[in-house]
C-alpha cells in the first residue's frame, strides 16, 4: 500500500493515477503523437515513449527545451539565491530503506534498458532519464510548467542545497541540478526512514524562487507520481 500527503491532504494511488492520465495529452502533443482516447492511456504512452530514441525525443522537444533553458536561467538570475520548495510526504508498506536505497541507486545510475523503461513509466512527464556515471540527465516537465526542461543531477553533491538533512532519515537521494552550461538551478533531497511495516519519505525539490508557486504545487503531485511508481517497482523487484 502506498499513499502520499501533500499539504496535509492525503492522496491515494487512484488519485495519483488519475493525475498521471491527466498529463498524457500534453506529453503526446509535445512528442507530436496522435491523440489517444480510451483506457490504458498511460500504459500506451509509456510504450510509445520507450520506442523512441534519444535523438527523436530531442528533435521533437528542441524548441521547447530552448525556451525552458532561457526561462530557467532568468529564474535563477532574478531569484538572487532564494529557493522555493516542492515537498511531498510518502508512505509505503512491504519494503524497507535498505532495499529501496539499493534499487533506487541502480535506477538512477545504471543505464540499462530495463531501468530506462522503468524510469519513463513512473511519470508521463518523464522524457529522458539518462545516467552518466554519477550524474543523471533529466528531461521532464516540472509541475505545470508550459515547456519541459533539460537538466543534470549530480548525486551526493549538496553544494548550495537549502533543505537540511534530517538524521531521523538514514537513506537519502540527494544532488544538485544544473543546466548543461553549469548553471545551478536547484536540487533534490529525498529522505527515507523505516516504519514498523514499511517506509516513510520526505521528497523535496528546490526551485529558483522566481518559479511560480503554481509550478511547485503541481510538482508535488509529480513527486507523488514518480516516487509511488519507483517504490512500487522496487517492491516488485526486491
Amino acid at each position: 500500500m502506498i499513499t502520499s500527503k501533500i499539504d496535509n491532504t492525503e492522496y491515494s494511488i487512484t488519485q495519483i493515477n488519475n493525475w498521471r492520465e491527466s498529463r498524457c495529452p500534453k506529453v503526446r502533443h509535445n512528442l507530436k503523437m496522435s491523440s489517444q482516447i480510451g483506457a490504458d492511456s498511460v500504459s500506451i504512452l509509456n510504450e510509445e515513449k520507450a520506442q523512441m530514441s534519444y535523438d527523436e525525443i530531442i528533435c521533437d522537444l528542441k524548441g521547447k527545451l530552448a525556451i525552458g533553458k532561457i526561462g530557467m536561467k532568468l529564474a535563477v538570475l532574478f531569484s538572487f539565491g532564494k529557493r522555493r520548495m516542492a515537498v511531498t510526504h510518502i508512505y509505503a508498506t512491504g519494503i524497507h530503506t535498505e532495499v529501496l536505497g539499493k534499487i533506487i541507486d541502480d535506477l538512477m545510475l545504471n543505464p540499462t534498458e530495463k531501468n530506462r523503461r522503468a524510469n519513463l513509466s513512473v511519470c508521463p512527464d518523464h522524457y529522458v532519464l539518462n545516467p552518466h556515471d554519477d550524474t543523471l540527465e533529466v528531461i521532464e516537465t516540472t509541475g505545470n510548467c508550459p515547456v519541459p526542461t533539460q537538466f543534470f543531477i549530480t548525486f551526493n553533491d549538496e553544494t548550495g542545497l537549502q533543505t537540511p538533512r534530517s538524521e531521523d532519515y538514514p537513506y537519502q537521494s540527494v544532488g544538485i541540478a544544473k543546466l548543461r552550461d553549469g548553471t545551478v538551478i536547484g536540487g533534490v533531497r529525498h529522505q527515507f526512514k523505516n516504519t514498523e511495516d514499511g517506509i516513510e519519505g520526505i521528497l523535496t525539490v528546490e526551485f529558483p524562487w522566481l518559479c511560480p508557486a503554481s509550478i511547485t504545487r503541481e510538482h508535488q503531485k509529480h513527486l507523488a507520481a514518480e516516487w509511488s511508481g519507483w517504490i512500487e517497482w522496487a517492491i516488485d523487484h526486491q
